[in-house]
């Protein structure tokens, strides 16, 4: 059983992360900081965008990996899973703002991830508890 659509989520997720890790490492030895965010927007902007997609990032695969095994309709699951990069990519293109109350792309990108999340996680459950409507 090949899990194309988990693959690809998984794929395009693990590259947002090495992006935002370097990102992290950069901005950490730019401030000499090893430990926290010494005080220093930019670095503590960088290590949230880190530290919420790895927060997210692995339920969303889970639950697509599970719908995927399970035979769920391969559109749909495809349309949900590029909501989801998408809503992690634009979270993260939104935590690097200048303080002050979230840019459009955070909020659209967590509101996204959430539906997506609550969308996937209620379609699993209806395919698991009731077969024949999932």
């Amino acid at each position: 059983m090949q899990l194309t659509i988990t693959a690809l989520t998984a794929a395009a997720l693990a590259l947002l992360l090495v992006f935002l890790s370097i990102t992290t490492i950069r901005m950490r030895m730019k401030h000499s900081a090893a430990y926290g965010d010494a005080g220093q927007h930019d670095l503590n902007c960088a290590i949230r965008a880190h530290g919420n997609l790895t927060e997210y990032a692995p339920v969303g695969i889970i639950l697509i990996a599970l719908l995927e095994s399970g035979g769920a309709n391969p559109t749909a699951l495809s349309i949900a899973a590029a909501a989801f990069v998408g809503a992690r990519l634009l979270n993260a293109i939104g935590l690097f703002n200048p303080p002050g109350p979230p840019k459009p792309a955070r909020s659209i990108g967590i509101v996204v991830t959430l539906l997506t999340l609550l969308g996937l996680a209620v379609w699993l459950a209806v395919r698991v508890l009731m077969p024949d409507m999932g």
